[in-house]
């Protein structure tokens, strides 16, 4: 098949800190979309390994390539807006370094955004985490779709990040994304753009994502830093809303898995607890049942909190 060269022109941002030897591949699935009126800006947040030369080694010979360099390490979400900000497209792509497209990824995205009203900012792919083997290891899957707000306060349902294809005018008119979040800038960026517009689900596995090394994503301490944020800035937000006891449930229980995480397992039955008693759900109620067990309740509390998190 032919790639498909009519139609806007769709800007793929792929941040990068010292990661030479996992970027080039994250470009590489990008350059071969079937969709071929593409752009990449890859942005360099000030590495200091050899990322920066192999970044512009790759790039001299790829016109569809370009490198935006940062002097310093300035963060994700402002490596973010850099690509943003140097972005040419009608459509912007999201794009991790260490994760990669299937090839019909944006040629698919675009037909579906192409078909949609104004008022709907963007579409969504489901997407898959592996092993480095790339044995499956979790599905990242939701049925979220249309008006989300107020919902995706209480939970970033829109995922994965890589998945998205939004508006550019939409990401300008929200400002893009905040430099006050260090972690889960893009749940931020989702609830700013669910709260104005419509978003669109596109029900197919086309992100892949390698777990292990240095992802930070899926560990509780990240999990609680990043809903404590959240409940910082959306906090009147959430009380308007009417989903209070809703948020509070998912904190008590996001503490809970890190407290078991921590192997404090009555601080974690106390934290499902308080979860259930604010929600009360099969799901709290077999975490609280499951702490005791420590180690062992452990493993069976993250596989809840996978299914939870389709």
């Amino acid at each position: 098949m032919s790639p498909r060269t009519d139609g806007p022109l769709v800007s793929v941002v792929v941040p990068t800190y010292n990661r030479s030897g996992a970027v080039t591949g994250a470009v590489e699935s990008a350059l071969d979309q079937t969709y071929s009126n593409l752009e990449v800006v890859v942005v360099d947040d000030g590495s200091t390994d050899d990322t920066r030369a192999v970044l512009d080694d790759y790039a001299a010979d790829r016109e569809r390539v370009r490198v935006v360099h940062s002097a310093t390490n300035e963060g994700i979400p402002a490596a973010r807006n850099r690509g943003l900000a140097a972005a040419r497209g009608e459509y912007v792509c999201p794009l991790d370094d260490d994760d990669r497209w299937h090839p019909a990824k944006v040629e698919r995205q675009v037909a579906a955004l192409d078909s949609l009203d104004d008022d709907y900012w963007g579409v969504y792919t489901h997407g898959r985490i592996v092993d480095r083997e790339g044995r499956l290891e979790a599905r990242v899957e939701s049925d979220a779709a249309g008006d989300v707000y107020p919902d995706v306060l209480v939970e970033m349902s829109i995922l994965p990040h890589s998945g998205h294809m939004a508006r550019a005018t939409c990401l300008e008119a929200v400002g893009g994304y905040d430099d006050g979040f260090d972690v889960a800038c893009d749940w931020d960026l989702t609830v700013r753009l669910c709260r104005r517009w419509k978003v669109a689900l596109l029900p197919e596995v086309l992100v892949e994502r390698t777990h292990g090394g240095d992802n930070v994503t899926g560990d509780p301490g990240y999990d609680v830093r990043a809903r404590a944020l959240v409940a910082e800035k959306f906090e009147g937000a959430i009380e308007e809303t009417g989903v209070a006891r809703a948020f509070a449930a998912a904190s008590a229980r996001e503490r809970g898995l890190l407290a078991l995480d921590r192997g404090e397992r009555w601080e974690a039955t106390r934290r499902f607890a308080a979860a259930f008693r604010a929600a009360p759900t099969p799901d709290h109620l077999a975490l609280a049942a499951l702490a005791p067990l420590g180690p062992r309740g452990l493993a069976v509390a993250r596989r809840v909190r996978s299914l939870l998190a389709r």
